[in-house]
């Protein structure tokens, strides 16, 4: 996966630092994995080099992952995972204050979008964006000292999605692929559907019950001037009125998005699925879809390889030291992610090469 690098120690490196995340108990850091590999002295700031400072391309490393993970999986769809890194201090690439969601807990951290390639059994990373703002991408010394690119510019979190299917598309690797984002990764909806469908793609979008939809009598009727939005949930209930079908079978039913008069989003008809509640009456999820043609039970089965996604963040937290970076430079922080990845994709799909009998210092 990493023969591409130019220099022998490069590479030697790369197969030292995935030992490390795949064998070291707890936390990953460079000195831990050190000391389980056995390495000398020296090896911990060689390991530390490798991954903040050595100039790699750690795209090409992520283009061979989406490969692995092509041939790999079956029928695979793109999947959008997010993960918080909580740091201390101000000085870390990207970090920033946010609220946690799940906790209200306002976090230091860095927020990173994660691409993945997922299938109905398996979950596998393929790329990784870091969410920078004005704050740190308008700072000229900030942007030196984390030696962040001078093209970078700052992007919503939708962008950085679409952008990593971009990258990594091509050479066996399809991009046409839906694309199936989870309530966590569904950010701004209207804008990001009105996104996706702008480039044609096909799409599975959690939305909450509060999510604002106008229900559509006729998919082919003219988008009314004034209409009276009503949330997921209503829509749902109201449609459930009508609806004669028994079991957890899911509810669909055609909406547009709440959106200003005129706006391209108000046009576009979704297909709104609603998955029955097991435990109470109505429905507990719901989703907007761009494929209208597809069964409401296909809908839900693809729109839940996002709960496989969050499984495979929740083991490379755990297990592959995903949150374990220490450093604090942008290029350190990508290799970082996918080295991790790349570490997944070995224990996933039982690739790890023989042991390196003896690792030499850098």
């Amino acid at each position: 996966m990493f023969g591409y690098l130019q220099r022998v120690d490069q590479r030697r490196w790369a197969d030292t630092y995935l030992r490390g995340l795949l064998s070291t108990p707890g936390r990953k850091t460079v000195r831990h994995m050190a000391r389980t590999l056995a390495l000398p002295a020296s090896a911990p700031q060689a390991l530390q080099q490798f991954v903040t400072a050595s100039p790699w391309n750690w795209e090409t490393a992520q283009r061979e992952l989406a490969r692995l993970a092509v041939s790999a999986l079956s029928s695979p769809a793109w999947t959008i995972g997010t993960v918080l890194l909580e740091k201390r201090g101000r000085h870390s690439v990207g970090v920033r204050q946010h609220t946690d969601l799940p906790s209200g807990r306002r976090v230091n951290c860095q927020i990173g979008i994660g691409l993945f390639l997922t299938d109905d059994r398996s979950s596998l990373p393929v790329s990784w964006r870091l969410l920078m703002d004005d704050a740190w991408c308008g700072d000229l010394e900030r942007r030196r000292r984390a030696r962040i690119p001078d093209r970078l510019t700052p992007l919503p979190a939708r962008a950085l999605a679409l952008d990593m299917v971009t990258q990594v598309a091509g050479r066996g690797v399809p991009g046409s692929l839906p694309l199936v984002f989870g309530l966590d990764a569904a950010w701004d909806v209207t804008h990001l559907a009105l996104q996706l469908a702008f480039q044609r793609r096909a799409f599975v979008i959690e939305v909450p019950a509060s999510q604002p939809v106008i229900p559509v009598s006729h998919p082919d009727a003219p988008a009314p001037v004034v209409a009276r939005p009503v949330t997921a949930e209503e829509g749902a209930r109201t449609a459930r009125s009508r609806y004669r079908a028994a079991g957890d079978r899911p509810l669909s039913m055609p909406v547009r998005l709440a959106s200003r008069p005129g706006a391209p989003a108000g046009r576009q008809v979704l297909q709104l699925i609603a998955e029955p509640s097991k435990t109470e009456a109505g429905f507990h999820r719901y989703w907007v879809t761009s494929m209208r043609g597809v069964g409401a039970e296909q809908v839900r089965s693809l729109a839940r390889r996002s709960v496989t996604t969050d499984a495979t963040l929740r083991h490379m937290k755990d297990d592959l030291g995903l949150l374990d970076f220490e450093g604090r430079s942008f290029p350190g922080w990508h290799h970082h992610m996918t080295l991790a990845s790349a570490a997944f994709h070995f224990r996933h799909l039982d690739r790890l090469p023989a042991p390196v009998m003896e690792v030499r210092s850098a």
